[in-house]
């Protein structure tokens, strides 16, 4: 007997819940990863401003160290993103582990689903592929939602970060200082 309402092809069949979410946190810990590889590039480009403006600032090439300077406030402030959204990440990968174990998926999914959108928009012009496979998460998550029932949406907001061009320059002019003292402390062949 034929179902008459039933055509083939179209029938989705789903994977039990608790392997999807293995299979979430699985690329959850890839985008990770990639992320902290991201963070280490960035903090080492950091380190090589600094010692920068150092070097201008003990050099007395101000406009130089200026330019460095508002460079590594940026740098540093994506650096800021980047590990405030891994450690994001981090936390929604150990809810949904816990979420797994537990069966509460209906009413944890919106915190974290949220999470992941502000993440997503934190590393967007940090590390762009970091940000699409969080969308293609979300995407996975927006289905787990739907089969589970409505998942309210959630407000975060992003801490606002203050320009710290300054305290760099304050800080590398006053290692620039001590070097140049240091210098012309050292008797001359």
């Amino acid at each position: 007997m034929r179902w008459p309402f039933i055509r083939r092809g179209k029938v989705k069949v789903l994977k039990p819940l608790p392997r999807r979410i293995d299979e979430t946190v699985s690329r959850l810990e890839v985008i990770r990863t990639r992320l902290r590889s991201r963070i280490r590039e960035l903090e080492a480009r950091s380190k090589q401003l600094f010692d920068l403006i150092v070097k201008a600032q003990a050099e007395r090439e101000n406009d130089k160290a200026v330019t460095y300077a508002n460079e590594l406030a940026e740098l540093r402030r994506m650096i800021r993103k980047a590990v405030h959204s891994e450690l994001a990440l981090e936390g929604v990968v150990h809810r949904l582990q816990t979420l797994r174990d537990f069966d509460e998926i209906g009413d944890a999914l919106a915190p974290l689903r949220e999470v992941l959108i502000a993440v997503g928009g934190d590393v967007r012009g940090v590390a762009p592929r970091v940000s699409e496979s969080i969308r293609s998460i979300l995407d996975s998550l927006d289905e787990v939602s739907a089969e589970v029932g409505r998942v309210p949406e959630m407000g975060y907001a992003s801490p606002t970060l203050s320009e710290e061009a300054r305290r760099i320059l304050a800080e590398a002019s006053e290692i620039a200082a001590r070097r140049s003292g240091r210098e012309a402390e050292l008797p001359t062949p």
